[in-house]
């Protein structure tokens, strides 16, 4: 009854937009009220919460892709996709999701994509014939590739919380990353007519010669590409830990920043420390507040109730999985990824357990849902950054958003649901079998 109460409390907070860390430490205060136990455990369950090493990642990752992101290599990689798919039909627009693909490698982050790409790319295909709510649309959406191909910083906080390898995590999301990408650029390839009308400058561009082009802006995106190379190669090369995989992306994105591409200067290097800090600083306020809630769920036997209750409704795996992934994806459309991944990680770990899931492939049905729960109203955090972004109404990209949603996303939540190997072949080729639990 009292989680209960607490837990009804945590919502309404939630629906009244009081920060969420207030909102978890409220319920958990007000749990220990009704329950008559005693406050002293809060603070070492908070502090337990981030002794984490692996947590020390996060704000590595961070700060390398924030530092790759102001050192122009965005620009860079998406004159290397245009070159790419400019002569492609419907290739200009499909290198919106390709773009984003390679960015995710850099910054881990699939918000942090929308923003650095969103900015140039909308406007310069605008300018080339395109319908600009089309592809703000196609950004937002394409936004979650940012954080299919890894470093993966929810991957970070899931491993951490499921004790569960981030190395492996990081490799379960690539071949579902990659369907993701094709499903986007077949639906491309199908609309474009509908949103692009060719104009002189787009006849000035299909003039140039595509060799040269992309010669040109691949030896520019060398630095770019060496990157995500360097940290998954030592990673699973057993050079260095992923959490010393983040150390390295700072030194080499403040090499590539400041001595190659010459841009990050003090002032840039300062802001974005400020803006690093306020980002880990949310996250490490939001951590153990919510961990302490969770610990309370557990107390009360919570994960194995809700596991007694799917089990109760019904025996088939594949209807759980169902239910698992209406779970994940409606908390999507209403909190953010970190929230979600603290809370419903140690809830439906009994129930995973029960049926036999692997916790790698739930946790890439997690990333997933999540994803989708960013271009999901009401919450839908990729479809404000390209809005604001783009300068696009939030409704007029509602239109053209459905098919990218319904016949891109979604499918790559049931594949990933109901195909395991999607997830754990590659895992189990580089890492064996012994290191995902098969």
């Amino acid at each position: 009854m009292a989680i209960g109460i607490s837990f009804a409390v945590i919502l309404g907070l939630i629906i009244l937009s009081v920060p969420v860390a207030i909102c978890f430490l409220c319920g958990s205060l007000l749990y220990v009220l009704l329950t008559g136990m005693s406050p002293g455990g809060i603070a070492p369950g908070a502090f337990f919460a981030l002794d984490s090493t692996t947590l020390l990642a996060i704000p590595l990752f961070l700060i390398g892709g924030m530092l790759m992101e102001i050192s122009g290599i965005a620009e860079k990689l998406i004159d290397f996709a245009s070159a790419l798919l400019a002569k492609v039909k419907g290739g200009l627009a499909a290198t919106i999701p390709v773009a984003c693909m390679f960015f995710g490698a850099l910054s881990g982050s699939g918000t942090a994509a929308v923003a650095a790409l969103g900015s140039i790319m909308i406007p310069r295909l605008e300018k080339l014939g395109w319908d600009r709510r089309y592809t703000a649309a196609l950004m937002a959406a394409s936004g979650p590739l940012g954080f299919m191909i890894p470093p993966n910083m929810t991957a970070i906080l899931y491993g951490v919380i499921s004790n569960t390898s981030v190395a492996a995590l990081f490799l379960s999301t690539i071949i579902p990353g990659f369907i993701w990408c094709s499903l986007y650029l077949i639906i491309n390839r199908i609309l474009y007519k509908k949103y692009f009308k060719e104009n002189e400058d787009f006849q000035k561009l299909m003039n140039q010669s595509v060799k040269e082009n992309v010669k040109k802006s691949f030896k520019e995106s060398i630095p770019a590409f060496i990157m995500p190379l360097i940290i998954l190669g030592g990673i699973y090369g057993g050079i260095f830990t992923a959490t010393e995989a983040g150390a390295v992306a700072c030194v080499y994105a403040i090499i590539i920043g400041v001595f190659i591409y010459k841009v990050v200067d003090y002032k840039k290097f300062s802001e974005m420390t400020v803006k690093t800090g306020k980002t880990i600083g949310s996250i490490l306020i939001i951590f153990p507040m919510v961990n302490v809630f969770t610990r309370f769920l557990i107390i009360e036997g919570v994960p194995q109730a809700v596991a007694s209750f799917l089990l109760g409704i019904t025996s088939n795996q594949y209807a759980i999985l169902l239910f698992i992934n209406i779970i994940f994806l409606v908390s999507g459309m209403f909190l953010s990824s970190g929230v979600i991944t603290l809370v419903l990680t140690p809830l439906m770990m009994p129930t995973a357990v029960a049926i036999g899931l692997n916790p790698i492939q739930m946790g890439v049905m997690l990333f997933t849902a999540v994803g989708i729960g960013t271009i999901t109203p009401p919450m839908a955090m990729n479809l404000f950054v390209s809005s604001k972004v783009s300068g696009v109404k939030f409704q007029d990209m509602l239109k053209p958003l459905w098919p990218l949603l319904f016949f891109g996303a979604v499918p790559v939540l049931l594949l990933v649901t109901f195909i395991p190997l999607l997830s754990l072949w590659l895992p189990k080729i580089v890492m064996g079998a012994k290191a995902i639990g098969l």
